[in-house]
């Protein structure tokens, strides 16, 4: 094959990825509860000074971290701030947030207790807003059960049909998910175990079990994973299967000290900041209040999240940074 034909390939398997993306940021409603919090302060934050340090948690194993190396970028490159990233976990971020040891949280989630207490007003942490990203927790398998006859959660019981044959039919999630995938199946009650990702030697966080269902439906290895994420990577893809769950489902979920999510409802990503970082006239404030991908940056961003491998760092978002300068300049002070 010549170099111009693989080109042409590559180009042509991205342009596929960015429509089904584009596709599904455009088509997929909102399920359940849309929270939009607007921003806790009034109006464009005053920015006095130079930046100075500014840090930004990140959860490495999330499947989309995408937002923390944007803002980071631009803060670094357009504001001369000394930039530094906090790995954390999803439920981790609001503790860290609050304590000061970072600055900010850009894709928070769920965790409706730890908001509550820390949000609260006079709190430690102020929710900035949505940051554009739309979220979900769906349930994927892979594509040949679907063509088996794997539709809806009420296929779950008939295993035979859908294809489990002598493997025994689980629900693989990580810890976060545990919980609200225990209520599933106690809700359907079907006949499933529930297995911890963490601990059945694949490794990885909710990054790594999104690209589960694919690698399954190569080996024809049947499977039903339970996995949170933007909603434009979770819906029917090559290879992968949206099983449709009602929501009501979760009504059984009680949530532990590793959960995140005991809800089955759609949800955005929100910005988070330290309360001291949100009153300090810093430009990186300014950056982050005003940070908010539309749809179509967000099915550009999506696009890049599949070409890492779920794994985003910097140099990952520096080709959308040099070639979509209009949408970031406007985020600036």
């Amino acid at each position: 094959m010549t170099l111009g034909s693989r080109l042409r390939r590559r180009y042509l398997a991205m342009a596929s990825v960015l429509a089904m993306l584009s596709l599904a940021c455009a088509c997929n409603g909102d399920r359940g509860h849309d929270d939009a919090t607007p921003s806790a302060t009034s109006g464009p934050p005053a920015v006095s000074g130079p930046c100075g340090r500014f840090s930004i948690a990140y959860d490495p194993a999330n499947g989309y971290e995408a937002s923390a190396f944007i803002v980071g970028s631009i803060a670094a490159r357009s504001l001369g701030c000394q930039v530094t990233y906090v790995k954390t976990t999803s439920r981790k971020a609001w503790n860290v947030v609050a304590s000061g040891r970072a600055d900010v949280y850009l894709d928070a989630y769920g965790v409706d207790q730890l908001r509550r207490r820390l949000a609260r007003p006079g709190g430690p942490v102020t929710v900035v807003g949505p940051n554009g990203v739309k979220g979900s927790v769906n349930m994927l398998a892979p594509f040949f059960m679907g063509r088996r006859g794997l539709d809806t959660a009420r296929d779950l019981a008939d295993v035979t049909r859908i294809g489990w044959g002598v493997t025994t039919p689980a629900i693989t999630t990580v810890p976060e998910l545990l919980p609200l995938a225990r209520s599933f199946v106690d809700f359907q009650h079907l006949d499933y175990t529930i297995r911890n990702f963490a601990e059945v030697g694949l490794g990885g966080g909710v990054g790594a079990l999104m690209q589960q269902p694919r690698r399954d439906n190569a080996r024809r290895m049947p499977n039903v994973y339970l996995v949170e994420g933007p909603r434009g990577l979770l819906g029917d893809r090559p290879g992968q299967k949206q099983v449709d769950i009602p929501g009501s489902a979760s009504q059984p979920c009680q949530p532990d000290r590793r959960s995140t999510l005991c809800s089955f409802s759609d949800f955005r990503y929100l910005k988070i900041a330290n309360s001291a970082f949100a009153k300090s006239k810093s430009p990186a404030f300014s950056l982050v209040y005003k940070y908010r991908l539309d749809a179509a940056d967000t099915a550009n961003i999506l696009e890049l999240v599949v070409l890492s491998g779920y794994h985003v760092g910097p140099p990952d978002v520096a080709s959308w940074l040099n070639t979509h300068s209009t949408q970031w300049r406007r985020w600036l002070p």
